[in-house]
């Protein structure tokens, strides 16, 4: 009886603090900012788009997007809300995420394989493959484009390399040698996400309760599960499903700010862009609801 209280009393709490934060901006701890779904821009996704997974923008108003169960490519225009085209690139895997590439496309799986597309806007020819030393142990669920450094960044969900539990490692890869580097470029560390939320009374009373009803691991913070590069400040943008957060990194791994996101519309936030325009914009898989594709009110 005491821990179906102790559960409904935490289930409260967080409630009493999502009521909170939709009637403010911002936080008090530190530099933290909420966001919401713009009016306008909130777009509800096909049947088959249940399960996407990561977004890229090939213009102002057209996606490509991948969904983890399917080695298929679609083509979505957020002006028509429709999928004009779409492909089969590989068979069954667990796509995780995707980047352009000037004319090619990059998807990488949680294994950590990456497939080349090489003119995937025009082109159906079977995928290059790329090992890495990553595997699903890693489980990889980001990708994105570092044209500064002509390199591809794959970022870690459960593990990085090292087996240090502190920290989600982001690694590298070579695209004019199309190597891997084992060594991680970015580490996010977990400590530096959580100090973020230290003095909120609730959410500090809350991790008390939840330790005395066993659970013991609150350092599990923050799960990666996309990113992107912001294209007017070159800062890295981290996405994490897992208490609905993006982490924004400078060149030196530092968390500068933390961006909130709550409500019904982000059920399962898997995919994170930037559109051309400079829009901010999170895919989110189905649940009770359709899957979709938001732009968020961000002031950068």
């Amino acid at each position: 009886m005491n821990r179906i209280f102790a559960l409904l009393l935490v289930a409260f709490l967080t409630s009493c603090q999502n009521t909170e934060s939709k009637n403010s901006t911002t936080t008090a701890s530190k530099d933290k900012e909420v966001l919401e779904p713009t009016d306008k821009e909130l777009h509800a996704l096909p049947a088959e788009l249940k399960e996407i997974s990561g977004i890229a923008f090939v213009d102002d108003h057209t996606v490509v997007a991948i969904q983890d169960e399917e080695g298929i490519l679609y083509f979505y225009d957020l002006n028509k809300e429709e999928i004009t085209k779409k492909y089969e690139f590989w068979k069954g895997k667990d796509y995780e995420d995707l980047s352009i590439v000037g004319n090619d496309l990059y998807v990488v799986s949680s294994g950590g394989t990456l497939y080349e597309l090489k003119d995937f806007k025009n082109s159906t020819a079977q995928a290059v493959v790329h090992k890495t030393q990553l595997s699903t142990e890693n489980n990889i669920e980001g990708l994105t484009y570092d044209q500064k450094n002509n390199r591809l960044l794959l970022a870690v969900k459960d593990l990085s390399l090292d087996g240090d539990k502190s920290h989600k490692d982001i690694y590298s890869f070579d695209l004019k040698t199309k190597t891997f580097n084992p060594k991680a470029i970015y580490s996010i560390k977990l400590a530096e996400v959580e100090s973020y939320f230290a003095g909120d009374k609730i959410e500090e009373f809350s991790k008390k309760l939840l330790k005395a009803v066993g659970n013991k691991n609150l350092n599990e913070v923050f799960r990666t599960s996309a990113i992107t590069i912001n294209p007017q400040t070159g800062e890295l943008y981290a996405l994490s499903s897992l208490n609905n957060i993006i982490a924004i990194l400078d060149a030196n791994s530092k968390i500068t700010k933390i961006l909130e996101f709550d409500g019904k519309e982000f059920s399962q936030p898997e995919g994170l862009a930037f559109a051309p325009n400079g829009k901010l914009y999170i895919s989110n898989e189905g649940k009770k609801n359709p899957a979709n594709i938001i732009e968020v009110n961000y002031a950068k």
